[in-house]
C-alpha cells in the first residue's frame, strides 16, 4: 500500500489500522452543506495500493468488462496522486472535464462519471473501504477509498467494502445497461471465487506450471460477439439461411428474394442471471419468506447466488433475520439490505437478533378448498307413517 506521511509506521501494519488512520484526515469543511445523494463529498480521499513508479498496469487495458470510459478515469485518479499521504478524492465536476465521450464536448455528465465510479467498484479496480459520519446526525462526512493497480478477488472486495454485496444487488436493476450486464457478470464471479466456495487453491507450482504452458503453446484466438465461433471465421456456410443468401445457383424462376431471415446483430438479455439452476436447487431447499418472493427475479437470483457462499447452517438464519427485521422495521432498500446481512455471514459477522424469537412464515401456497359437504344420506319413510300422513289428507278434504 502506497502511503506516506503521517501514516507511516514501523514494521508491518494492519489494513484496518491503516484505513482508521487515513479516516482520520478526512475533516469536513467548515459550514460544508450536506452532499447530495451517491455524490462524492469535499473530504473524499484515497489511497493507492501499487507501485507510485509503475506505469498504468497493462491489465486495465485488457479487462473486457471495462470501457474506455472506466479506463481514462482509473488514469485520472493514477494522474492526482500526491507525492505523500492521503490524496483528495477528485468531486464530480473536477473529473467531468476528463471524461467526456464526444469529440470536443466540454464535459461530461453527472450520470457518466457515477456509472464510471459504479463499474470501477463493481469490477474491483476501486474499493469503497471507510465511511465517516457525524455521530449526531449520521450524514456522511465522508468516505475513503482504495485504487488498486489489479483488480480484486470477490471475496477480498468482500473483506474491503462492507457494502460490496449490497452494490451488486443495486447493478442488477440499474438503469444502465452496463451496469447492469457487469452486475451479472460479478455473480457468476462471485459463485466462482475459490475462496468464497471452498474449493483448494492451486499451488504456487500449479501456477507457474500453468504460466509456462500458456507461453509455450500458442493460444486459440479469441472470439468476439459478433462472430458465431471459431468454426464459422473464414469459413463457407454448408446452406444460405435464407433465400438472400447467394447460393451456388440463382432462383430458377428469377424471382425477387426474401429478405434474410437471422439477425446480423443477435438481441440477448443480459438482466438474465446465469446461475438460475444452481439457485434453484438451492430455492428448494430453503423456507423463503413471502418477503422474499416480492423481489425482482434479479435480485432474488442474485441473493440466491450469493447464499450459496454462506455456510449451510446459516442459510436460512439468514433469510429469517433479514425478514424479521424488515417487518420490524422501514427498510428502504430490502434487496440491498438482504445482501448486507449476506456479505457480512460470509465474512464471519453475522448474528441473528430479531429473528431468533421465531422464524419468519415461509410462503407455502394457500390450502385447496374443502369440498362441500356431502348431502345427507336419504333412508325409505315407514309404510305406516306414510299411510297415517296420507289418511289425514283425505280427511281434511273431505271436510273442505
Amino acid at each position: 500500500m502506497a502511503t506516506g506521511g503521517a501514516l507511516r509506521r514501523e514494521g508491518p501494519v494492519a489494513l484496518s489500522a491503516l484505513f482508521d488512520d487515513a479516516l482520520q484526515q478526512l475533516t469536513p469543511a467548515p459550514g460544508q452543506a450536506a452532499p447530495a445523494k451517491g455524490a462524492v463529498t469535499q473530504a473524499d480521499a484515497f489511497l493507492y495500493s501499487g507501485n507510485r513508479h509503475e506505469s498504468v498496469p497493462r491489465r486495465l487495458f485488457l479487462d473486457r468488462r471495462l470501457t474506455p470510459l472506466e479506463r481514462n478515469a482509473w488514469q485520472v485518479f493514477r494522474l492526482q496522486l500526491d507525492d505523500d499521504g492521503v490524496t483528495a478524492f477528485p468531486t464530480y465536476d473536477q473529473l467531468r472535464p476528463y471524461l467526456a465521450s464526444m469529440p470536443c464536448a466540454a464535459q461530461a455528465s453527472h450520470e457518466t462519471v457515477a456509472r464510471a465510479l459504479t463499474l470501477l467498484r463493481l469490477t474491483r479496480w476501486l474499493s469503497l473501504v471507510r465511511r465517516r459520519r457525524d455521530p449526531r446526525t449520521g450524514r456522511i462526512l465522508g468516505n475513503l477509498y482504495v485504487l488498486h493497480d489489479e483488480p480484486l478477488t470477490p471475496f477480498e472486495a468482500m473483506q474491503l467494502d462492507p457494502d460490496y454485496l449490497g452494490l451488486v444487488s443495486q447493478a442488477l436493476t440499474h438503469a444502465a445497461k452496463a451496469v447492469q450486464i457487469v452486475g451479472v457478470q460479478t455473480l457468476t464471479e462471485i459463485a466462482e471465487d475459490p475462496m468464497l466456495s471452498g474449493r483448494t487453491l492451486p499451488t504456487r507450482l500449479q501456477v507457474l506450471a500453468q504460466r509456462m504452458a500458456t507461453e509455450s503453446c500458442p493460444q486459440e484466438a479469441v472470439d468476439h460477439e459478433s462472430e458465431e465461433g471459431s468454426l464459422a471465421l473464414l469459413q463457407n456456410a454448408d446452406a444460405p439461411s435464407s433465400d438472400s443468401e447467394a447460393g451456388s445457383k440463382p432462383a430458377p424462376d428469377g424471382s425477387l428474394r426474401n429478405p434474410k431471415e437471422d439477425r446480423t446483430v443477435r438481441i440477448q438479455s443480459h438482466s438474465e442471471v446465469r446461475t438460475v439452476p444452481r439457485a434453484r436447487a438451492l430455492e428448494g431447499s430453503l423456507r423463503l419468506p413471502q418477503r422474499f418472493l416480492g423481489l425482482k427475479d434479479e435480485q432474488r437470483n442474485g441473493a440466491l447466488v450469493a447464499l450459496q457462499q454462506v455456510d449451510e447452517s446459516q442459510r436460512q438464519a439468514v433469510l429469517d433475520e433479514w425478514a424479521a427485521r424488515c417487518r420490524n422495521s422501514t427498510v428502504r432498500n430490502p434487496a440491498g439490505y438482504l445482501f448486507g446481512i449476506i456479505q457480512k455471514a460470509i465474512r464471519g459477522e453475522f448474528k441473528a437478533w430479531a429473528g431468533e424469537n421465531g422464524a419468519a412464515p415461509a410462503a407455502t401456497p394457500p390450502p385447496p378448498p374443502s369440498p362441500a359437504p356431502a348431502p345427507p344420506e336419504s333412508r325409505p319413510a315407514d309404510p305406516a307413517v306414510a299411510r297415517a300422513h296420507l289418511d289425514r289428507i283425505r280427511s281434511s278434504l273431505r271436510r273442505s
